[in-house]
């Protein structure tokens, strides 16, 4: 048997192997003793059927399973002693077997190259501070007032705030009359809607109301079809609905979980701190890796940005456990975001490895009271629950990877042992 094994890029590594004809002798009678115990064939007693039947019938199947069992185990030990590491899994091409000459292949292995990221101790870029003023809490607090809204029929013209229910009748854009889908109803919130020309019309509407309204999209909707475009709907108005908020009293607070308005806009003002830390914070992070890999180019492997695609697609997809194979077009457009995401990935754990960077017990602890906060259950029951399945294994990654991030922006972890 003879390896040979070419660098071909700083992603790949070639080996060309040739196998013997009599290095699949032992392991072809292994098998072909294993299918007479286990084959049976009317006439025959189990164990008795003749080796030649067995060769007649299953020979070919047989040669194949000892050409694999020794190709595999060829290639896994050639890898280990060449201490290379498969990204992904392994292409074999160029496969020759004639059943007399040396059998001959290649195998091609995707591999990380090594990298030695520089200058990340001192890029300059820090996570600036952040101010909340009480007109951010009583804006939330107006938005959590109107999440916990009631709606109660009105006999009455409709006024901003309300929600008018109705039907559409026609629509016609830029003179093109569209069909219309089965599901007719709308309810448009006067005053919130996309298009302001729309929910103007509607003012003043009343129940029974047929109702022409014009209008043109404004330059910015969200529908990119539809901007600057004239409109003509034609509806008819059903109901009238006036948002009752809730009363701030004993049961709503029992409701929202607080005893009273001052924990409400203590907790509501934590929040929308730790939400705009975490924004200066990412957008901080994201500066400094763009920066790391401009000053650190490295190659990524083809194989790793394929596998994070299909991952990509599997988790929007209906059916996430199909298998998705991307099409040309998608490989295009998605490469590159794709390619940032791994080396983004590399940079932060040769960071945690080089800064020796670890997840402390009060890390944690702290991200499993976030999350059983968030999902409203006990934290000893959550906690149990990622020992037992293993998840906090991929927690401590998560969080080692974080202090990463944390580093490059200056911000130093606590020296605490991990329990």
């Amino acid at each position: 048997m003879t390896v040979s094994i070419k660098e071909t890029s700083a992603t790949v590594r070639t080996l060309d192997v040739t196998l013997p004809q009599d290095s699949l002798t032992v392991p072809f009678e292994k098998k072909l003793s294993k299918y007479r115990k286990e084959v049976t064939i009317k006439g025959f007693r189990p164990g008795q059927v003749p080796k030649a039947m067995i060769l007649a019938r299953f020979g070919d199947m047989i040669r194949q399973e000892a050409i694999d069992e020794v190709l595999n185990q060829t290639i896994t030990e050639e890898l280990k002693k060449a201490n290379i590491n498969p990204v992904t899994r392994l292409k074999i091409e160029n496969f020759k077997d004639d059943k007399e000459h040396d059998i001959t292949f290649t195998a091609i292995a995707e591999v990380d190259p090594d990298i030695n990221i520089q200058g990340y101790e001192s890029l300059g870029i820090t996570v600036p501070d952040t101010m909340i003023d009480g007109a951010e809490v009583d804006s939330e607090i107006k938005r959590m007032m109107q999440m916990w809204s009631k709606d109660a029929s009105v006999d009455r013209a409709a006024a901003k705030g309300d929600v008018v229910v109705g039907n559409y009748v026609d629509v016609i854009i830029d003179g093109e009359k569209k069909e219309m889908p089965e599901e007719r109803e709308f309810r448009s919130l006067l005053g919130e809607s996309a298009s302001p020309g729309f929910d103007e019309g509607l003012l003043g509407a009343k129940k029974g109301d047929n109702k022409v309204i014009n209008f043109v999209y404004p330059a910015d909707h969200k529908d990119e079809a539809y901007r600057g475009k004239k409109a003509e709907f034609k509806v008819e108005v059903t109901d009238i609905r006036e948002i009752v908020p809730p009363t701030m009293d004993e049961g709503f607070f029992e409701q929202v979980g607080v005893k009273d308005e001052a924990e409400l806009r203590t907790n509501i003002q934590e929040s929308i701190a730790s939400n705009k830390k975490q924004t200066v914070r990412n957008k901080a992070v994201n500066e400094a890796i763009d920066k790391l890999i401009e000053m650190n180019p490295f190659d990524v492997p083809q194989g790793r940005v394929i596998d994070l695609i299909k991952y990509s697609l599997k988790q929007h997809a209906e059916n996430k456990e199909e298998e998705i194979e991307p099409t040309e077009e998608q490989l295009k457009t998605l490469s590159p975001e794709a390619v940032h995401e791994i080396k983004k990935h590399r940079i932060l754990d040769f960071i945690a490895n080089k800064e020796k960077l670890k997840a402390s017990q009060a890390m944690v602890d702290a991200r499993l009271h976030e999350m059983a906060f968030a999902y409203h259950v006990d934290f000893e029951s959550l906690k149990g629950h990622f020992r037992q399945t293993g998840r906090i294994v991929s927690l401590r990654e998560e969080l080692r990877i974080e202090a990463a991030a944390d580093f490059i922006v200056g911000i130093r972890p606590v020296t605490e042992e991990v329990k």
